[in-house]
């Protein structure tokens, strides 16, 4: 029994800080309001040439799309290419490039937030183990994966703040087979939609959504032990 509370530690120990870096990274990406910032923070409009009341609806597509709502990212919205008063019909706003690239982005988010689900179901079972056997060893496991995860965390997140460009070329080439990832200003509109300073603002936004619910967990669960050894002591 001893080897089995010690490996349901250890898979709860991974388990709970893997369920919540996805759901910060779920949190991040389907946050409309945070888009809609950054698109007039970073003059998308303008540098797209798409039709300032078109680009909530557009936003709302790609929202739609990577939730797996919309069958495809063939988004068409209007351009005004010079003024509000110089509207063209609606168009294809992404070539087959990008629509390519987004399909592979759709299929990495989905297989993670399924495998997120799967992964909660499985921390509840060992969690539930644990409970009965040994209850003491929960706080153990969260403590220790969390405070192992945070110190991971941190490490990337540094890596972005201090070295943005190769570590997010790196991340590309770990998750994607192709290079369809790299982006030609003068005819890729995705780009220019969602540019280096909405990554960095996104990707910030995760390791937040992140460290914020490890730092908690690993400050509770340490003031936890912290008073079961005070306890012990006296």
């Amino acid at each position: 029994m001893d080897k089995t509370i010690k490996l349901c530690s250890v898979i709860l120990a991974i388990l709970f800080p893997f369920v919540v870096f996805v759901s910060g990274i779920e949190g991040a990406v389907f946050d409309k309001a945070f888009y809609m910032k950054e698109m007039e923070k970073n003059q998308v409009t303008k540098n797209t040439g798409i039709y300032p009341p078109d680009m909530e609806l557009v936003v709302d597509e790609i929202l739609n799309y990577l939730k797996g709502d919309r069958a495809d990212f063939d988004i068409q919205a209007r351009l005004a290419p010079e003024d509000a008063k110089n509207v063209i019909e609606s168009v294809s706003i992404f070539n087959e490039k990008e629509i390519t690239h987004m399909e592979d982005v759709r299929a990495l988010l989905l297989f993670f937030l399924a495998l997120r689900d799967v992964t909660m179901v499985l921390a509840l079972i060992v969690f539930l183990i644990l409970m009965k056997y040994d209850p003491q060893a929960i706080v153990k496991s969260l403590f220790y994966g969390s405070i192992t995860f945070t110190a991971i965390f941190v490490i990337i997140g540094g890596s972005f703040v201090f070295n943005f460009n190769n570590t997010f070329i790196l991340f590309h080439q770990m998750f994607f087979a192709n290079d369809l990832w790299i982006m030609d200003p003068s005819t890729d509109r995705l780009i220019w939609i969602v540019p280096e300073p909405f990554f960095f603002a996104m990707i910030s936004r995760m390791v937040m959504y992140t460290l914020i619910p490890l730092g908690l967990t690993t400050l509770g669960m340490g003031l936890v032990l912290f008073n079961k050894k005070i306890i012990n002591s006296n």
